[in-house]
């Protein structure tokens, strides 16, 4: 057999451990796996040499926003993919806010097709239920869409149309929405926040005369997203849907999604970077580039995350690198600033550089980024894997090495409203991205072409979460 590409000397890391492995590649899939030395490399036509790095399984970020094609100038599919792959992320499922809310079949078709002109990275695009209309929402699954997605909170008039079909604040709506996307099979993610609690918080806020992040903190409490979160597990065990709570950031809602697993309900949850990195206090220190939604919390939430990650609580870990300008943050009332930042290329290298550090075994932190939310959007093997068969998706990785983020030299639109990552120091660094078999990124740079991406979607018969 004639390889495309034989990766040697490699350690590989995955979710069952670390061993010394040869990968060979035939047209864009893992063809062969031997132990060093065990592939014949004189009629390859690449030959990489992965003496002293590690080889992961591309990593899966299943909570991207890259903005196009309502906002092309904060982000687009082209430099939002390039970000990725200078992580080491070779699929992303894309949120389905767009120019109009990803309500219908058509709409995602047309952002599918956007998507394969630039993307460099393989992605999924996600549908959105809230039409309440059996129809659109089978048709949504049939065109490929990887899951669903709600926001169980109003979003300002402003953005109403990008948020077509995606918000809904009544139970009754939830509970319709639901019970149609579980004949789907499909999982259906949900930001959870209550929204008649959060109009408590903000006039809290107003009439206390808070301002900053105390101003912002108040606005979104905690009790919000518990609410929430209690709200979806009972909604979830009563219609029998797949419900994932993204980047959950409160011990009070860990303690309902625990409660909901041990009944045996379908709902799984992910956390997000800045959760586990940051706090409240970063919150103050950083005001308006610190905004995201939900907030950082308190120091003791943050603990409670990591222990998590490590007790199965909680499944996958996700980006939501949800990018904005930074003219767009500079707003005198911090209320009225829009929520999230940019952060894919700090994503991978600061949660493989804390599991440097001992808060994670390696292999069950490659697991979290890659095999973890592939069996979760039913992609595995193809995606999270490097088996026989599965694309040949891969990260070369340096544990030997340290860095200090810059963010100017990002590839991300969005990168100066990223202040809250930058000058942080991490260990280890990707030095190479392959999708398919191609070399995307490499040493720095994006070496391959946008358009290279391709769309993925849930294979019929779906793994297991966990």
């Amino acid at each position: 057999m004639r390889l495309d590409l034989v990766v040697i000397n490699g350690t590989l890391v995955d979710e069952h451990g670390s061993r010394a492995a040869d990968i060979g590649v035939v047209d864009g899939r893992v063809a062969q796996l031997a132990m060093a030395g065990g592939l014949a490399i004189d009629s390859a036509a690449e030959v990489l040499d992965a003496e002293g790095l590690w080889v992961f399984p591309g990593f899966v970020d299943p909570h991207v926003h890259c903005r196009a094609p309502d906002r092309p100038d904060r982000e687009d599919f082209a430099s939002g993919t390039a970000a990725a792959a200078a992580a080491g992320i070779t699929t992303i499922l894309e949120m389905p806010i767009a120019d109009i809310g990803v309500s219908r079949p058509e709409i995602l078709n047309a952002r599918r097709a956007l998507a394969e002109r630039d993307a460099h990275v393989d992605f999924g695009l996600y549908g959105a239920c809230g039409t309440l209309d059996r129809t659109l929402i089978h048709g949504l699954a049939e065109a490929g869409a990887c899951a669903f997605k709600i926001f169980t909170l109003d979003v300002p008039p402003e953005r109403r149309r990008s948020f077509e079909g995606i918000t809904l604040t009544r139970e009754d709506d939830i509970y319709h929405a639901l019970s149609i996307v579980a004949e789907t099979g499909l999982l259906c993610a949900v930001h959870a926040e209550n929204d008649a609690l959060l109009r408590i918080g903000r006039e809290r806020a107003r009439a206390d005369g808070l301002t900053g992040a105390d101003a912002y903190l108040t606005a979104h409490p905690q009790a919000a997203e518990a609410m929430a979160v209690a709200w979806m597990a009972v909604l979830a065990e009563a219609t029998g849907a797949r419900v994932h709570i993204v980047h959950v950031t409160s011990a009070w809602a860990l303690d309902f999604i625990r409660l909901a697993k041990r009944r045996g309900v379908q709902l799984t949850g992910e956390t997000c970077p800045h959760y586990l990195l940051f706090d409240e206090e970063t919150a103050r220190r950083h005001g308006r580039w610190a905004k995201i939604a939900p907030p950082l919390r308190p120091a003791a939430d943050r603990e409670a995350l990591w222990a998590a990650l490590a007790d199965g609580t909680l499944d996958i870990l996700a980006s939501d690198h949800a990018p904005f300008l930074p003219h767009e943050k500079e707003v005198e009332d911090i209320l009225a600033i829009p929520s999230g930042l940019p952060n894919l290329e700090a994503f991978t290298p600061l949660m493989l550089s804390a599991a440097h550090d001992g808060r994670l075994p390696i292999n069950h932190m490659v697991a979290l980024l890659s095999a973890r939310p592939a069996r979760l959007y039913g992609l595995y093997p193809q995606k999270g894997a490097l088996l026989p068969g599965s694309d040949a998706d891969m990260v070369l990785y340096n544990p030997n090495v340290s860095s200090v983020i810059d963010t100017a030299t990002w590839q991300s639109r969005s990168r100066g409203s990223a202040r809250i990552f930058h000058g942080i120091g991490y260990r280890g660094r990707v030095v190479r991205t392959i999708v398919r078999g191609r070399t995307i990124y490499a040493e720095g740079q994006i070496v391959g072409p946008s358009g290279w991406g391709q769309m993925v979607r849930p294979s019929p018969k779906l793994e297991p979460a966990v």
